[in-house]
């Protein structure tokens, strides 16, 4: 669900009350952990130290549903490898023809649905604050790429900021699912309001990639911003941190560089993984 390679200067996770399911990885040798208020959180929590920090106490609130693995160094730097390696094939992709220059709503009723599996580039440059939803139709093997970057020019990192708020969400339609699509940006943000997109677009923190029971303690989405699919983030390119995350619903996976992560109040995120075990999506 998540990979934090950094956050030396924050790595606060808390008040996130409508819970996470799904796996996480921390580098516990630089992160600087932190946490308050309940988590609820069912998955296993692996860390580079030989021990967790602050986040041990979200192990100690959810003993029933999760765990911790210590000493995870070796996976932590593979973990850190792939998502560099991943950016760079992302980054020398060739934008896909009519989508070099693009506004993210531009993108709502997108259908790429022909019954042949494609992989589309696509450099979201302006409209990045979304406030309402993308609905995209696409076939099972297609795959999204979206570059979300100001000047589509990944060389001086990943200009402005992703932010859904207020119920936006790329929302897949067809025989999509969330993990047809991976974004790549610097600075993500996020706040509440609104409401989510439809079922079977998963509606909480559930096991079965979003289709099964609650994590314990934890709640549906009640509205906020979506983060549909796989994301890769740095944090800003000037600073390397991530703004504060108030009532981000990720729903697929966030792995991230960033040097400063919040996850607070109504932040939320359920792992999605292979497409041929969820139902499709009408």
């Amino acid at each position: 669900l998540m990979v934090f390679t950094n956050g030396s200067s924050d790595a606060n996770w808390q008040g996130a009350t409508k819970g996470f399911c799904g796996n996480m990885f921390v580098n516990g040798n630089v992160a600087h952990e932190r946490t308050s208020g309940n988590v609820p959180f069912g998955g296993v929590l692996s860390t580079s130290k030989d021990q967790l920090a602050a986040w041990q106490g979200i192990i100690d609130d959810n003993v029933s549903q999760s765990s911790v693995s210590t000493s995870q160094g070796s996976k932590m730097a593979e973990l850190t490898q792939d998502l560099t390696l991943a950016m760079t094939q992302i980054n020398g992709l060739t934008v896909s023809a009519g989508y070099s220059n693009v506004s993210a709503s531009s993108l709502n009723g997108l259908n790429t649905m022909n019954g042949i599996g494609e992989t589309i580039v696509i450099n979201i440059t302006s409209g990045m604050s979304v406030n309402s939803q993308i609905n995209i139709t696409g076939d099972a093997n297609d795959t999204y790429i979206l570059r979300w970057d100001s000047d589509a020019n990944p060389a001086n990192g990943y200009q402005g900021k992703a932010k859904f708020q207020s119920g936006g969400a790329i929302v897949p339609h067809g025989d999509l699912i969330a993990t047809n699509f991976i974004n790549v940006a610097g600075d993500i943000g996020s706040s509440g309001g609104g409401s989510n997109p439809a079922y079977p677009y998963p509606q909480g923190p559930r096991y079965n990639n979003g289709t099964g029971a609650l994590v314990n303690g934890g709640a549906n989405f009640n509205g906020g911003g979506f983060f549909t699919g796989y994301w890769l983030t740095t944090g800003d390119p000037n600073t390397g941190n991530t703004s504060s995350l108030s009532n981000a619903i990720f729903v697929g996976g966030w792995f991230t560089t960033s040097t400063s992560i919040s996850m607070t109040s109504g932040t939320s995120g359920v792992h999605v993984n292979k497409p041929q075990s969820l139902p499709e999506y009408n």
